[in-house]
């Protein structure tokens, strides 16, 4: 006949080693930003411009941070999450860094109501991933078209530099590389 005492003591011994197994360490949560444009606004005209819609490369528009390693492998970090769904998040960052760099009430802002004549960006990411070398790639093409006028086609290979493969700095790394997208495709308004 076993103790009760001993067989009690045991049970605990059991239930807190198992504890551990159960426990999970928490999400961290992590987004892109809008930045403020280092000139000042340019000075364009005409026809208000409005993010119609991005498509993002298959295998990176989920909920972990997806970073490229070797032989082109992904690598989900299962814990460290953005904040929202990628594909908001990033065409969220881009309209409102367009609308930072145009003059006021030229960026129709998401949600915004759409007038019945205006530009519509449409931009398809190909790439928008950290790789093993510690440096983000954001490759893009994006098409404006307004009506009566011939479509702009453009193909942008922006490439940022990272301090570490920390979910922190490819974060960064993400809203440098977005912005410095609205800065071509508003250097490309003023140029057309």
């Amino acid at each position: 006949m076993t103790n009760p005492r001993r067989g009690a003591a045991l049970l605990c011994v059991i239930l807190a080693s198992g504890c551990g197994f159960f426990s999970r360490k928490p999400n961290t949560f992590y987004s892109i930003q809008p930045t403020k444009a280092a000139t000042p606004a340019a000075t364009i005209g005409g026809v208000p411009i409005g993010v119609d819609g991005i498509e993002l490369p298959p295998g990176i528009d989920r909920r972990e941070i997806v970073v490229r390693g070797a032989d082109h492998k992904l690598e989900l970090r299962g814990t460290q999450q953005w904040a929202a769904p990628l594909e908001d998040m990033v065409l969220h960052t881009l309209a409102f860094d367009l609308a930072n760099r145009l003059p006021e009430g030229m960026v129709i802002l998401p949600g915004a109501a759409k007038p019945s004549v205006m530009r519509s960006v449409y931009v398809v990411f190909e790439d928008l991933a950290a790789g093993a070398d510690r440096v983000f790639v954001l490759d893009a093409r994006w098409i404006i078209t307004e009506p009566g006028r011939p479509e702009l086609a453009k193909h942008e290979r922006i490439t940022v530099e990272m301090p570490s493969m920390e979910s922190a700095d490819v974060a960064a790394a993400m809203t440098e590389a977005v912005a410095t997208l609205s800065e071509r495709i508003t250097a490309q308004l003023g140029a057309s």
